[in-house]
């Protein structure tokens, strides 16, 4: 589990803070970490273990939450930074023109505020949490 915490699973989230996952690829995450836990702990899928008990005796979390954790630090850190740093202007900028057929693609800021409703905190709140750093990180690791 060391060369997991270590080695794989931070090659597998590499630079997750700001991705925008659709279902299909929080699948085929979940089913590349799956993967790897199963050979870790030498069970192979015709054993039929649930995926929920093999994270729970290896006693991991959900790669989908350690990513959704990851966003809310990254976001956390993004509120505390001064108005006139090139990170913030460049995460408050807007395109404009005229955007190409269809539903609208899924922004950052759409699945940060995903991840507070299925947390239940509006971004009012989560944003007077973000400004105290201690706060924010106990809110993000529960």
């Amino acid at each position: 589990m060391r060369i997991y915490k270590a080695v794989y699973r931070p090659i597998l989230t590499y630079g997750c803070e700001s991705w925008v996952l659709n279902k299909k690829e929080k699948v085929r995450i979940g089913a590349m970490e799956m993967k790897y836990l199963r050979k870790v702990k030498g069970v192979n899928r015709l054993q039929r273990q649930r995926n929920e008990d093999i994270r729970r005796e290896l006693e991991i979390q959900p790669i989908t939450e350690y990513i959704e954790r990851r966003q809310l630090e990254w976001w956390g850190h993004l509120m505390r930074l001064p108005n006139n740093t090139p990170t913030r202007k460049i995460w408050e900028a807007r395109s404009y023109g005229k955007r190409k057929r269809g539903r609208p693609e899924e922004t950052w800021d759409d699945t940060i505020k995903k991840i507070m409703e299925k947390k239940k905190v509006t971004i009012k709140r989560a944003k007077e949490m973000a400004r105290d750093r201690k706060t924010w990180r106990k809110f993000t690791s529960s």
